[in-house]
C-alpha cells in the first residue's frame, strides 16, 4: 500500500507550507529536485533488482526443471535392467511351461518302461528255490565231498567219466 495514497490534497498543501516557512523560497525547489531524483533512483534501482530477481528467479526455475529432468533419466536407467527383465521373461516363462510338462511326460514314460524292464526280468528270471534239472542228474561221487582234502580233485573227475 501506498502512503501517499491516503494524504489528501489539503493535507499535501499543508506540508508544503511548513517546508516553504522552514526552508525559504530559495532552498525548496532545489530541495523538491533532490528528493524528487532520490525517489526516481530508488524506484530505478528496485525495478532493477526486481527484474535482476526476475531473471534470477526464472533461470533458478529452468535449472530446476533440468534438474528435474535428470533425476527422470537416471530413475528410467535405474529401473530399465527391471524393465528388460520383465520384457525378457514373460516369453520364457511362457517357454518354460511345454518344456515342463514335456519332462514330466518324459519322466514318466521312463518310469512306466523301467517298470515294465522290472517286471519282464522277474518272469524270465529262474526261481532261486527250484534246482535246475541238469544240476539234479549230477550225483556226488562215492568219498565225500569231491572238493575235500582227502580226495584229489582229479580222480573225482575220473569218476564222473566212467
Amino acid at each position: 500500500m501506498n502512503p501517499l495514497a491516503s494524504v489528501g490534497t489539503g493535507e499535501l498543501i499543508l506540508i508544503l507550507v511548513i517546508a516553504l516557512i522552514f526552508l525559504g523560497p530559495e532552498r525548496l525547489p532545489e530541495i523538491a529536485r533532490t528528493v524528487g531524483k532520490t525517489v526516481r533512483q530508488f524506484r530505478d534501482a528496485l525495478q532493477g533488482m526486481s527484474s535482476d530477481f526476475g531473471e534470477e528467479l526464472a533461470s533458478m526455475q529452468e535449472v530446476t526443471r533440468d534438474i528435474q529432468e535428470g533425476l527422470q533419466a537416471v530413475q528410467d536407467v535405474r529401473n530399465l535392467p527391471r524393465t528388460l527383465v520383465s520384457k525378457a521373461s514373460g516369453p520364457l516363462v511362457e517357454a518354460v511351461d511345454p518344456v515342463k510338462s514335456a519332462v514330466k511326460e518324459a519322466k514318466e514314460a521312463v518310469q512306466v518302461t523301467s517298470e515294465s524292464a522290472e517286471a519282464q526280468a522277474d518272469d524270465a528270471a529262474p526261481d532261486e528255490t527250484e534246482a535246475p534239472a541238469e544240476l539234479e542228474s549230477v550225483t556226488e561221487p562215492e568219498g565225500g565231498d569231491p572238493g575235500s582234502p582227502d580226495e584229489p580233485r582229479a580222480a573225482v573227475i575220473e569218476d564222473e567219466q566212467v
